[in-house]
């Protein structure tokens, strides 16, 4: 306070004084008795044993819950009910907690005090949060987190599809909790090695789609396992609800990494007979006299999907996320070494590329994209360059000029691999073609025609690694006649490789 203000106080306090001094004396009384009167109440008040029992008035029948421990229960003074409550000082915090024992017998009151007392002293004394949670409550708060880190780019945060594919994973642990009948115990109750079983009862539980057939994959089982643990981490602990030593226990599922090629490319025989298929009678008028003129155009525009999947080794998800101007012409037209006039470009920006990346792919469908404007054009529907190269023509639908969904055409892809008599073909070989393979079908012809691997990657939008992880068996096959030479030299003259090893040595 400054100078000025206690000089106004002490004016303020003197005026004060002066009138009451004008009322004593008016009423008779001496101001010097009044004012010793009034001072020897304070000094009385003060000394006075009772008035410090007022202080803990609310403290009755105060029981220490062990000898050497700050810690007691009592009843309260305000109420009448004869509840029994716990006190015990948080020495870290500095502050009293307190918690009803929710009984009014004395011996089960100290019993239950004894166990609060070893769970929340050992809380305090580990730096956890005394407040618990249970297991729903832990996986509200991580889909909380999740939702904040929700992004169309890739690798700047989680997409969409991944966010969905870690809430079913979290509803997983949840209803595997409740079996458990632990999905109200508080987290920091539950025994750690209770819930080592979860991935065996995962792995044994049916599918809940009908679009799945064969076991769980239990490279997706772990991943759920991952998801679990990372939430108990880096909330649970992160926020003390727990100690590191409280994280749930579970096993694994041991399984082996497949790097054999993946079994659904299509030989160049198959993809011959399907593309044949699709020109000749699919879309064709013809063959489909009865088929409406709207639905042969829809046709026609799923064909050119495909060629275009087969000669560019886009991902389908990309190709159905490109806009008519991100369609562009090669920057150097006259130096291209190809001479190809159909080539253009596909820039990939960076929210629709599954790496987060933005990449340029250099592809012949010029007229591929002149037979699906034309298409567009019949069913009334002109592209603006904003628009999606393969949107949604039914005027109808709430969908109606968004993008296709890859479901979409994942279902006519199934209705023409069994019309043309090719899914019953696949099936005697334990084979199948999604709309992927044909990615793969584009990297197996690119390398059969000795293109470099590492502009091979960088067209695709994938790694060296990969390709060689994934296609190495072709590169194998390409330098056949390297790993082979001179070896029937070898066998005319009946060389021993083995023996002549020996007889060096």
């Amino acid at each position: 306070m400054s100078q000025e203000a206690d000089l106004q106080n002490q004016s303020s306090n003197d005026a004060l004084l002066k009138v009451a001094s004008q009322l004593l004396e008016q009423t008779g009384i001496n101001k010097d008795d009044f004012f010793s009167a009034i001072s020897a109440l304070q000094t009385a008040k003060a000394q006075n044993p009772e008035a410090k029992a007022d202080v803990n008035k609310n403290y009755v029948d105060k029981t220490p819950v062990y000898d050497d421990v700050d810690a007691f229960i009592y009843k309260r003074g305000d109420t009448k009910s004869g509840i029994w409550y716990f006190r015990i000082w948080d020495t870290k915090r500095r502050k009293a907690i307190f918690r009803s024992l929710k009984t009014t017998n004395k011996e089960l009151a100290i019993t239950t005090a004894k166990q609060l007392y070893r769970d929340i002293a050992g809380k305090i004394e580990k730096g956890e949060r005394l407040k618990q949670i249970t297991t729903d409550e832990l996986i509200g708060m991580w889909d909380k987190y999740l939702q904040s880190k929700i992004t169309t780019t890739p690798h700047k945060g989680i997409v969409p599809k991944t966010y969905k594919s870690k809430r079913y994973w979290l509803g997983n642990w949840s209803k595997y909790i409740k079996e458990l009948h632990l999905h109200k115990t508080p987290i920091d109750k539950i025994k750690p090695h209770l819930t080592r079983g979860f991935s065996v009862w995962l792995e044994s539980r049916p599918k809940e789609t009908a679009q799945h057939t064969g076991a769980r994959s239990r490279e997706q089982i772990n991943n759920n396992v991952n998801e679990v643990l990372k939430m108990y981490r880096q909330i649970a602990v992160r926020e003390r609800y727990i100690s590191t030593d409280d994280v749930p226990q579970i096993d694994r599922l041991p399984y082996e990494i497949d790097d054999r090629v993946k079994r659904d490319i299509p030989t160049e025989a198959e993809y011959e007979t399907y593309w044949k298929y699709l020109q000749h009678k699919y879309i064709a008028k013809k063959n489909n006299k009865n088929v409406p003129l709207e639905e042969l155009e829809k046709r026609k525009i799923f064909k050119e999907f495909i060629l275009i999947l087969a000669n560019s080794g886009i991902r389908p998800k990309e190709l159905l996320g490109v806009k008519k101007k991100e369609i562009t012409e090669i920057i150097n037209r006259d130096q291209d070494a190809s001479d190809n006039k159909e080539n253009l470009v596909i820039n990939i920006r960076r929210d629709n590329a599954k790496t987060g990346r933005s990449r340029s792919i250099v592809c012949p469908i010029r007229k591929r994209l002149d037979r699906i404007y034309q298409a567009y054009g019949k069913l009334g529907i002109v592209h603006e360059p904003e628009d999606y190269i393969f949107l949604n023509p039914v005027k109808n639908s709430k969908f109606y000029r968004q993008s296709y969904g890859r479901m979409i055409m994942n279902n006519r892809l199934k209705a023409t691999l069994e019309s043309s008599g090719m899914k019953e073909t696949l099936a005697k070989e334990s084979r199948s073609i999604s709309l992927y393979s044909f990615r793969h079908f584009y990297a197996y012809l690119r390398l059969i025609n000795e293109v470099p691997i590492h502009l091979l990657a960088e067209n695709m939008g994938t790694s060296v690694f990969h390709l060689e992880r994934t296609y190495g068996h072709i590169n194998t096959q390409l330098q056949a006649g390297i790993i082979t030479k001179n070896m029937g030299f070898l066998g005319r003259t009946e060389t021993d490789l083995v023996m002549e090893t020996v007889s060096a040595e």
